[in-house]
Protein backbone atom coordinates (compact mmCIF):
# COMPACT_ATOMS: atom_id res chain seq x y z
CA UNK A 1 0.00 0.00 0.00
CA UNK A 2 1.44 3.51 -0.76
CA UNK A 3 1.47 6.27 0.83
CA UNK A 4 -1.80 8.04 -1.60
CA UNK A 5 -3.62 5.21 -0.52
CA UNK A 6 -3.03 5.12 2.84
CA UNK A 7 -3.87 9.05 2.97
CA UNK A 8 -6.97 8.23 1.02
CA UNK A 9 -8.09 5.80 3.67
CA UNK A 10 -7.04 8.29 6.68
CA UNK A 11 -9.37 10.73 5.59
CA UNK A 12 -12.20 8.33 4.57
CA UNK A 13 -11.99 7.83 7.95
CA UNK A 14 -13.02 10.90 9.47
CA UNK A 15 -16.28 10.94 7.36
CA UNK A 16 -14.97 12.91 4.61
CA UNK A 17 -15.99 10.19 2.04
CA UNK A 18 -19.05 10.58 0.84
CA UNK A 19 -17.86 13.05 -1.95
CA UNK A 20 -14.65 10.95 -3.24
CA UNK A 21 -14.32 9.40 -6.69
CA UNK A 22 -15.82 6.21 -7.78
CA UNK A 23 -12.43 4.03 -6.58
CA UNK A 24 -12.97 5.64 -3.04
CA UNK A 25 -10.25 8.23 -3.52
CA UNK A 26 -10.02 11.47 -2.22
CA UNK A 27 -10.36 13.55 -5.53
CA UNK A 28 -6.96 15.48 -6.20
CA UNK A 29 -5.79 17.45 -8.89
CA UNK A 30 -2.48 15.79 -11.65
CA UNK A 31 -0.37 18.49 -12.26
CA UNK A 32 3.11 18.36 -14.40
CA UNK A 33 5.42 20.69 -14.10
CA UNK A 34 8.85 21.38 -16.06
CA UNK A 35 12.43 21.84 -15.15
CA UNK A 36 12.48 24.96 -13.20
CA UNK A 37 8.85 25.52 -12.78
CA UNK A 38 7.66 27.09 -9.40
CA UNK A 39 4.59 25.24 -7.31
CA UNK A 40 4.44 27.67 -4.83
CA UNK A 41 6.16 30.84 -3.64
CA UNK A 42 7.08 31.98 0.06
CA UNK A 43 4.28 34.08 1.32
CA UNK A 44 1.26 32.53 -0.50
CA UNK A 45 -1.80 31.05 1.13
CA UNK A 46 -1.28 27.17 0.97
CA UNK A 47 -3.33 25.55 -2.05
CA UNK A 48 -3.39 22.26 -0.58
CA UNK A 49 -1.06 19.17 -0.07
CA UNK A 50 1.04 17.96 -2.43
CA UNK A 51 1.81 14.07 -3.66
CA UNK A 52 5.14 13.24 -5.39
CA UNK A 53 3.98 10.93 -8.23
CA UNK A 54 7.07 11.43 -10.02
CA UNK A 55 10.53 13.41 -10.57
CA UNK A 56 12.27 15.82 -8.11
CA UNK A 57 11.21 18.73 -6.02
CA UNK A 58 13.17 21.16 -4.10
CA UNK A 59 12.22 23.38 -0.92
CA UNK A 60 13.66 26.55 -0.27
CA UNK A 61 13.39 29.74 2.43
CA UNK A 62 14.73 32.56 1.26
CA UNK A 63 17.48 33.94 4.07
CA UNK A 64 17.58 37.52 5.29
CA UNK A 65 21.45 36.60 5.80
CA UNK A 66 23.49 36.24 3.18
CA UNK A 67 27.38 35.51 4.14
CA UNK A 68 30.36 33.58 4.45
CA UNK A 69 29.87 30.23 2.37
CA UNK A 70 26.48 31.26 0.45
CA UNK A 71 26.23 32.81 -3.10
CA UNK A 72 22.51 32.62 -2.84
CA UNK A 73 19.73 34.18 -1.02
CA UNK A 74 17.80 30.42 -1.63
CA UNK A 75 19.04 27.94 1.16
CA UNK A 76 17.83 24.10 0.02
CA UNK A 77 16.30 22.63 3.30
CA UNK A 78 14.76 19.24 1.02
CA UNK A 79 14.39 17.63 -1.91
CA UNK A 80 11.23 15.75 -2.52
CA UNK A 81 11.26 12.50 -4.29
CA UNK A 82 8.52 10.07 -5.52
CA UNK A 83 5.65 8.91 -3.30
CA UNK A 84 6.52 12.23 -0.84
CA UNK A 85 4.14 14.49 0.45
CA UNK A 86 5.24 18.50 1.06
CA UNK A 87 3.32 21.44 1.19
CA UNK A 88 2.13 20.21 4.52
CA UNK A 89 3.53 22.94 7.36
CA UNK A 90 1.41 25.51 6.31
CA UNK A 91 -1.80 23.22 6.15
CA UNK A 92 -1.10 22.43 9.96
CA UNK A 93 0.56 25.26 10.79
CA UNK A 94 -2.16 27.49 9.56
CA UNK A 95 -1.08 30.85 7.68
CA UNK A 96 1.21 31.56 4.82
CA UNK A 97 3.83 29.01 3.17
CA UNK A 98 7.46 29.81 4.35
CA UNK A 99 9.07 28.37 2.17
CA UNK A 100 9.24 27.88 -1.89
CA UNK A 101 8.92 24.71 -3.94
CA UNK A 102 10.56 24.47 -7.21
CA UNK A 103 10.85 21.58 -9.69
CA UNK A 104 14.46 20.49 -10.99
CA UNK A 105 13.36 17.85 -13.22
CA UNK A 106 10.34 17.22 -15.38
CA UNK A 107 7.44 16.49 -12.03
CA UNK A 108 3.91 15.48 -12.35
CA UNK A 109 2.07 15.79 -8.65
CA UNK A 110 -1.06 15.11 -6.98
CA UNK A 111 -2.76 18.23 -5.67
CA UNK A 112 -5.19 17.51 -3.06
CA UNK A 113 -7.71 19.93 -2.07
CA UNK A 114 -7.18 22.54 0.63
CA UNK A 115 -10.79 22.16 1.87
CA UNK A 116 -11.37 18.87 2.18
CA UNK A 117 -7.54 18.52 3.93
CA UNK A 118 -8.73 21.01 6.36
CA UNK A 119 -11.91 19.47 6.90
CA UNK A 120 -9.85 16.17 8.08
CA UNK A 121 -7.38 18.31 10.49
CA UNK A 122 -10.62 19.96 11.65
CA UNK A 123 -12.52 16.23 12.30
CA UNK A 124 -9.05 14.83 13.97
CA UNK A 125 -8.93 13.78 17.74
CA UNK A 126 -7.49 16.64 19.68
CA UNK A 127 -4.72 14.26 20.51
CA UNK A 128 -3.88 14.01 16.98
CA UNK A 129 -3.95 17.94 16.31
CA UNK A 130 -1.46 18.43 19.09
CA UNK A 131 0.95 15.98 18.06
CA UNK A 132 0.83 17.07 14.04
CA UNK A 133 1.41 21.04 15.41
CA UNK A 134 4.42 19.50 17.53
CA UNK A 135 6.01 17.41 14.87
CA UNK A 136 5.50 20.34 12.32
CA UNK A 137 7.32 22.77 15.11
CA UNK A 138 9.92 20.28 15.18
CA UNK A 139 10.42 20.06 12.03
CA UNK A 140 10.87 23.87 11.19
CA UNK A 141 13.04 24.36 14.39
CA UNK A 142 15.42 21.53 13.05
CA UNK A 143 15.48 23.63 9.16
CA UNK A 144 16.34 26.48 11.63
CA UNK A 145 19.06 25.15 13.15
CA UNK A 146 20.43 23.25 10.30
CA UNK A 147 20.51 26.94 8.37
CA UNK A 148 22.49 28.51 11.19
CA UNK A 149 25.03 26.15 11.41
CA UNK A 150 25.40 26.36 7.41
CA UNK A 151 25.66 30.12 7.96
CA UNK A 152 26.94 30.89 11.17
CA UNK A 153 30.53 31.22 13.05
CA UNK A 154 31.25 29.13 16.33
CA UNK A 155 30.74 31.75 18.24
CA UNK A 156 27.60 32.82 16.53
CA UNK A 157 26.04 29.50 16.81
CA UNK A 158 26.89 29.31 20.83
CA UNK A 159 25.24 32.52 21.61
CA UNK A 160 22.22 31.52 19.31
CA UNK A 161 21.74 28.45 21.95
CA UNK A 162 22.19 30.55 24.67
CA UNK A 163 19.61 33.01 24.08
CA UNK A 164 16.93 30.42 22.43
CA UNK A 165 18.24 28.23 26.23
CA UNK A 166 17.58 31.75 27.96
CA UNK A 167 14.08 31.84 26.57
CA UNK A 168 12.81 28.47 26.92
CA UNK A 169 14.26 27.68 30.19
CA UNK A 170 15.43 30.74 31.52
CA UNK A 171 15.18 31.32 35.20
CA UNK A 172 15.10 35.11 36.27
CA UNK A 173 17.24 35.92 39.28
CA UNK A 174 18.69 39.06 40.76
CA UNK A 175 21.96 38.70 38.78
CA UNK A 176 20.62 37.80 35.72
CA UNK A 177 18.99 34.85 33.77
CA UNK A 178 19.92 31.83 35.32
CA UNK A 179 20.46 28.49 33.15
CA UNK A 180 20.84 25.49 35.47
CA UNK A 181 20.31 22.66 33.48
CA UNK A 182 23.31 20.60 34.43
CA UNK A 183 23.91 20.30 30.83
CA UNK A 184 27.83 18.98 30.58
CA UNK A 185 30.24 21.25 28.23
CA UNK A 186 30.34 18.24 25.81
CA UNK A 187 26.30 18.47 25.29
CA UNK A 188 26.14 22.11 25.42
CA UNK A 189 29.33 21.62 22.31
CA UNK A 190 27.05 19.36 20.67
CA UNK A 191 24.29 21.33 20.62
CA UNK A 192 25.96 24.24 19.16
CA UNK A 193 27.68 21.64 16.30
CA UNK A 194 31.49 22.45 17.61
CA UNK A 195 34.11 20.91 20.26
CA UNK A 196 34.62 20.96 23.25
CA UNK A 197 37.56 23.64 23.36
CA UNK A 198 35.79 26.08 20.73
CA UNK A 199 33.11 25.97 23.63
CA UNK A 200 35.08 26.36 26.55
CA UNK A 201 37.09 29.38 24.75
CA UNK A 202 33.78 31.04 23.61
CA UNK A 203 32.29 31.02 27.01
CA UNK A 204 35.29 32.81 28.54
CA UNK A 205 35.33 35.48 26.31
CA UNK A 206 31.67 35.69 26.91
CA UNK A 207 32.01 35.96 30.47
CA UNK A 208 35.48 38.45 30.24
CA UNK A 209 33.24 40.81 28.16
CA UNK A 210 30.12 40.52 30.92
CA UNK A 211 27.83 38.58 29.06
CA UNK A 212 27.31 35.45 31.23
CA UNK A 213 28.62 34.12 34.49
CA UNK A 214 29.88 30.71 35.18
CA UNK A 215 29.28 28.99 38.11
CA UNK A 216 29.84 25.21 37.35
CA UNK A 217 27.56 24.01 34.96
CA UNK A 218 25.22 26.94 35.73
CA UNK A 219 25.74 30.00 33.27
CA UNK A 220 23.81 33.03 34.30
CA UNK A 221 22.73 35.16 31.20
CA UNK A 222 23.70 38.91 32.11
CA UNK A 223 23.79 40.81 28.72
CA UNK A 224 20.76 39.37 26.60
CA UNK A 225 20.80 41.84 23.98
CA UNK A 226 24.44 41.42 24.01
CA UNK A 227 24.11 37.76 23.61
CA UNK A 228 21.79 38.44 20.83
CA UNK A 229 24.08 41.13 18.93
CA UNK A 230 26.34 38.48 19.37
CA UNK A 231 24.47 35.15 17.58
CA UNK A 232 24.24 37.79 14.55
CA UNK A 233 20.47 38.40 15.84
CA UNK A 234 19.89 34.48 13.67
CA UNK A 235 17.01 34.19 16.57
CA UNK A 236 15.18 36.82 14.96
CA UNK A 237 15.65 35.89 11.46
CA UNK A 238 15.30 32.18 11.92
CA UNK A 239 11.03 32.08 12.13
Amino acid sequence: MDNATLLNGGINNFGLGQNVTQQGELPYEIIHFKDGDVIFKEGEEPRGLYYMQSGCVKIMMSRKQSRGRTTSSEYVTKLVGAGEYFGYKALVRGGITKGSAKAVKSTTVWLYSKDRLLMALRAANPIVKMVLQQAVGDITSFENTSQLHYLASVEERIAYQLVLMSEKFGLPTENGISLNLKLTRNELAQMASTINESLSRHLTEFKNEGLIELNGKEIIIKNKAGLMAKSGNFSQGLS
